[in-house]
């Protein structure tokens, strides 16, 4: 079971990437609407910090998606990365 959520974990910044940029929103505007600062989102999203369950919330509720579409395997998530805002 450990194993299970760990890897739930461990895609939320994936999943919250791939949403985010599937929106066309910029991570520094979307940091300043889901109420935390840049460098959380970046560390979230990068995988190094794990995000609360607010902040989930917040999170979805800025995409517009349920909580759960975040905690999913991001693998079924397909985007198409604009190539300028491909690193």
């Amino acid at each position: 079971m450990a194993d299970k959520t760990s890897k739930l974990k461990r895609h939320n910044g994936a999943a919250i990437r791939a949403l985010r940029v599937k929106d066309g929103k910029k991570p520094g505007p979307f940091a300043s609407e889901t109420l935390i600062s840049y460098s959380t989102l970046d560390n979230i999203e990068n995988e190094r910090k794990e995000a609360s369950l607010e902040v989930l919330h917040r999170i979805a509720t800025a995409l517009n998606v349920p909580v759960e579409a975040i905690v999913r395997d991001p693998a079924t998530l397909r985007v198409q990365v604009p190539s300028e805002m491909a690193s």
